[in-house]
């Protein structure tokens, strides 16, 4: 019989030998050489240096958040848009692809970064301020809550203090602004426009529109995107909070005095230093050339209050002797910081250093060692950091815990709430975007896991929500309400109002369009009872009796008499008919001008950024995996 044989042959000779070639082939090759194919999942290899799927990720949620913080809930919509989205994601790695190829070419000329200067950075992160002051506890819980590690970011650091040694003198050359570039914008700002506006109230058109029972039926069949109720979802949540956390935590003097000494380098009061200035401001002409002027003849030995009377543009320096007052690190801005801190002996000079107010020359006054005070001085300062460092501790506790029950009772979040000291609450009908809900049902965050088809359709606990730094929940849908066209007969008074909105509207855009046409061609325009003529109209930018909108209207009507276009202030339909441009004053000039510079030395700026990105790339070997970008980008898009 066949198993017979089979039987016999594997006692075989020859089988025998098959047999150990295979199994030494799988020892000195890897049984994952046979059963998983190396995959290279890097997307991008810049040299020696990978960026991961992870580090992208990473990296435009951060995007994402800034973005959020920034422009609010209307950045949700372009979100929403997975070309959109895909385009950013594009973005936020070639930024990445620019930051490495110039790490590795500042890696190549030899820059070090020391320990010290890294953690000096650190510390002047305003991000991890709390009360005026680097808080170390805020320092760790954002690291973490950014999926990075301490050592991690100080090595992103190191990267960029590097980067920056070569930068800084590209870019301080690049950043020189020209008068005739500041005037010729300035007198763009200044301009003002003198325009007729015929402007239509829809109200009076609206109040002379009937509508049969027909018509206003025929409207809602027609429109019933506009007649839509939304999509509901209920759940119950829980949400853990430090500040919740807070009244937990039990504090007694041992444990302040225990949480102060190890932790004496948070209350270090920080060396002070008392200086003067001198500032020719960016407005006089030859500014930098009379801040030299100014700096040697202190250098020869003229007094500083003879030299601050002769060059400086302080109106109150005569009085006040340019004076600063006692200073930290980081009070002032980082050009004037950093030559603060590097004058080494009392009286001593920093050179001039030129920012957008001008050039400036510091003298040290005095200084004003560091020390460690008393714990009875500091003794609130320090229960406050210790309440807020064990209730971070217990948030970092309790929200893991709760994950774990979460996850293994995954019907209900009853249990995991029990064990965590927290109460289970009930949404009621949440509706997507809504943001009169109470918080953390208005939040996005909340909302886009509520309406996830996975989550809503499992009737199962969600995973973690992170809302912030100190704050997260776990929800758990319990119904779920498709959006549904509302019936006609419950809303026949609202459709009669939309249509007649409507119909309104069309009937104004129609009369402005034809006043339009009629004043293009120098003719007299036929107006009625319901258009207003509001004849030689002066606005200028920022004219807060306009929308902004309507404004930006207003200076892009081409620049020539009877122009004219359509515009909306306010609700109310408007045709803007160009009449005549002008130019203000020389004292109206100036107000811009330094409001131009500064915008302008930022454009500056960061178009040298750009070109030394460029030159880095052309000086970098940069693979682009597209399979690996094509795999990360569809994994993403499907998740969201």
């Amino acid at each position: 019989m066949l198993t017979d044989k089979l039987r016999d042959g594997a006692h075989g000779k020859v089988f025998k030998i098959i047999f150990w070639i295979i199994i030494l082939s799988f020892i000195f090759a890897g049984v994952g050489n046979y059963l998983i194919p190396r995959l290279n999942t890097d997307p991008v290899e810049i040299g020696d240096i990978k960026i991961s799927a992870n580090q992208w990720n990473s990296s435009y949620q951060d995007q994402v958040r800034a973005m959020q913080n920034q422009y609010g809930p209307s950045i949700h919509d372009m979100l929403e848009n997975p070309e959109a989205v895909k385009v950013l994601r594009m973005q936020v790695l070639e930024r990445l692809v620019d930051n490495a190829a110039l790490a590795s070419e500042t890696y190549k000329q030899g820059i070090r970064i020391g320990d010290e200067q890294v953690k000096d950075a650190i510390r002047r992160e305003k991000a991890f301020f709390k009360d005026g002051k680097f808080n170390n506890d805020l320092f760790l819980a954002t690291v973490k809550n950014m999926g990075s590690s301490p050592d991690y970011f100080a090595q992103q650091m190191r990267a960029s203090l590097a980067q920056e040694t070569i930068a800084e003198p590209i870019l301080r050359s690049a950043s020189t602004v020209y008068p005739y570039e500041v005037e010729l914008l300035a007198k763009l700002f200044a301009q003002t426009r003198v325009v007729d506006l015929y402007s239509i109230n829809l109200k009076d058109i609206r109040d002379t529109i009937t509508l049969s029972d027909d018509e206003i039926k025929k409207f809602y069949d027609e429109h019933h995107d506009r007649f839509m109720a939304p999509a509901t979802v209920k759940f119950n949540y829980v949400v853990l909070s430090v500040n919740d956390l807070k009244k937990q935590v039990k504090v007694d003097d041992a444990k302040l005095e225990e949480y102060f000494n190890l932790n004496q380098t948070d209350f270090t009061i920080p060396q002070k230093r008392e200086c003067s200035q001198i500032l020719i401001k960016a407005s006089t002409p030859d500014f930098e050339k009379k801040a030299n002027e100014a700096l040697a003849m202190l250098n020869e030995g003229k007094s500083f209050e003879e030299v601050g009377a002769k060059f400086s543009d302080d109106a109150d320096f005569k009085k006040t002797h340019g004076s600063l007052g006692n200073l930290e690190k980081g009070n002032l801005s980082s050009q004037l910081d950093i030559a603060l801190f590097s004058i080494e002996k009392v009286g001593g000079y920093s050179k001039v250093v030129v920012d957008n107010a001008g050039a400036h020359i510091i003298r040290l006054d005095g200084i004003t060692k560091e020390r460690i005070p008393a714990l009875a001085d500091v003794k609130e300062q320090v229960k406050e950091k210790f309440v807020d460092s064990q209730a971070l501790d217990l948030f970092t506790q309790k929200s893991s815990t709760f994950t774990d029950l979460a996850y293994e009772n995954p019907d209900s979040l009853d249990l995991a709430a029990e064990k965590a000291g927290v109460k289970v609450q009930q949404s009621g009908a949440v509706a997507f975007g809504d943001e009169t809900l109470p918080w953390p049902l208005n939040t996005r965050e909340v909302q886009k896991v509520a309406f996830d088809e996975n989550v809503r359709t499992s009737n199962q606990n969600s995973n973690i929500i992170q809302l912030g730094n100190d704050a997260c929940a776990f929800i758990n849908v319990t119904d779920y309400k498709d959006a549904s066209l509302k019936k006609f007969e419950d809303i026949a008074s609202e459709v009669k109002t939309v249509a007649a909105e409507a119909i309104a509207f069309d009937k104004a855009q129609e009369k402005l369009e034809a006043i339009k046409a009629a004043v293009a061609k120098n003719e007299k325009a036929a107006t009625d009872g319901v258009v207003k003529l509001n004849a030689n109209q002066t606005i200028a930018r920022g004219d807060n009796a306009y929308d902004p909108k309507f404004i930006y209207d207003v200076f892009s009507v081409v620049n020539k008499e009877n122009s004219g276009v359509i515009s909306s202030n306010k609700g109310n339909p408007t045709l803007i008919v160009l009449k005549s441009v002008k130019t203000e004053s020389d004292a109206d000039i100036e107000k811009y001008s330094q409001f131009i510079r500064a915008q302008l030395v930022q454009f500056k700026v960061d178009k040298a950024n750009s070109m030394i990105h460029m030159g880095a790339r052309e000086l970098s070997d940069i693979k682009y995996n597209e399979d690996a970008i094509k795999l990360v980008n569809s994994q993403n898009a499907s998740a969201e």
